[in-house]
């Protein structure tokens, strides 16, 4: 049995999220890559890590974190490392990954950039009734069934 397609109205609903998503992240990630030099996925990885508290975390706690695969992480965090903006450690037969003083670094001065960016690109475009039923919506979606 065929499955049925997306009808015309569906198929514009979906390319409007996905063209959604990928201009405002893109345009989020080239504001801090020009600014830093930190890709997108360096700067999610860094400020996970420095929002556990110590700047250190359980490496398959960050993949889930991340909401990446395993081999993923495990590719970005080896040319983070060769950056030195993190290093991994054993700790009772478990990878930790921990943010370095560069890393750190990075970090900091990236923040306010994206912060400035996600205002100029999401924020500011949107009302204050926009953004309520973005978060409702995204909460929505973001569940699992």
């Amino acid at each position: 049995m065929i499955p049925k397609l997306l009808s015309p109205r569906e198929l514009r609903i979906w390319h409007a999220f996905m063209l959604m998503n990928q201009d405002v992240l893109g345009r989020v990630d080239r504001d801090i890559a020009q600014a830093t030099g930190l890709s997108g996925p360096e700067f999610g990885v860094l400020s996970r890590l420095a929002g556990c508290g110590k700047g250190e975390m359980r490496q398959q706690g960050l993949a889930s974190l991340m909401g990446w695969e395993k081999s993923r992480l495990s590719h970005q965090l080896t040319r983070m490392q060769e950056r030195g903006l993190i290093q991994r450690k054993v700790v009772e037969r478990a990878t930790h990954v921990v943010l370095t003083q560069t890393g750190r670094e990075k970090l900091e001065s990236a923040r306010p950039i994206h912060a400035e960016s996600v205002r100029r690109n999401l924020l500011s475009r949107l009302s204050a009734e926009q953004i309520d039923t973005l978060v409702r919506v995204s909460n929505i979606l973001g569940d699992e069934e």
